[in-house]
């Protein structure tokens, strides 16, 4: 970021950048996963605008996920996270997220399953933003009973290596539509070529 002259909204907030776009000399930084993350769901069917989403997760790309959820202007956010830098940090960020959107976003610990629970059935999207259940620790999942899932539920894994994590599985189990982290990563990708070129990505 320090090399930018200017910096996208997500990217100021978040503190970090994945594309750099050089015009003249002058170089503007941007966030793009945010953006690949909304798309992906939007375009596997998952509506969410007027309604909530709980992310599990407060690293880096949960943060970028929240982010642009809010700029989106998604009612309801819920993130939780395990106490320590990742959850401190994510404190800061909501703060200064109040300036640019009137998201109503809440920070709640992972240990606390009643409040988990409870905000799990009240969302319309569930969000794994962690790295629990990646390759090759396959057989972790951050969610180990998937009575806390319900059909409406659209679930997410960022995931994408397994194909299908047991956090996926479970969800789908419960009845609930899945994607994995593959969608995302290409429409982050699509989001940079369009800010690089000004065109669609073909």
């Amino acid at each position: 970021c320090q090399f930018c002259e200017h910096l996208s909204p997500a990217a100021q907030l978040i503190g970090s950048i994945n594309t750099v776009v050089n015009e003249n000399g002058v170089f503007t930084g941007y966030a793009t996963d945010g953006i690949g993350f909304m798309r992906a769901v939007s375009e596997a069917g998952c509506d969410i605008k007027n309604k909530k989403m709980t992310i599990l997760g407060a690293g880096g790309a949960a943060t970028a996920i929240f982010v642009q959820a809010a700029l989106d202007g998604i009612p309801e956010i819920t993130i939780f996270s395990r106490r320590g830098n990742f959850f401190s940090r994510a404190e800061s960020i909501i703060q200064n997220l109040k300036s640019y959107s009137s998201s109503n976003i809440s920070l709640y610990d992972f240990d606390d399953e009643k409040i988990l629970r409870k905000e799990i059935q009240e969302s319309s999207l569930l969000v794994n933003a962690t790295s629990v259940g990646m390759s090759p620790n396959t057989n972790a999942s951050i969610i180990t009973d998937k009575s806390i899932f319900h059909k409406d539920l659209f679930v997410a894994d960022i995931i994408y290596n397994p194909e299908e994590t047991k956090f996926l599985r479970l969800a789908k189990e419960a009845g609930c539509q899945t994607q994995n982290g593959l969608n995302m990563l290409l429409y982050q990708g699509a989001e940079a070529f369009k800010l690089w070129t000004g065109q669609e990505m073909p």
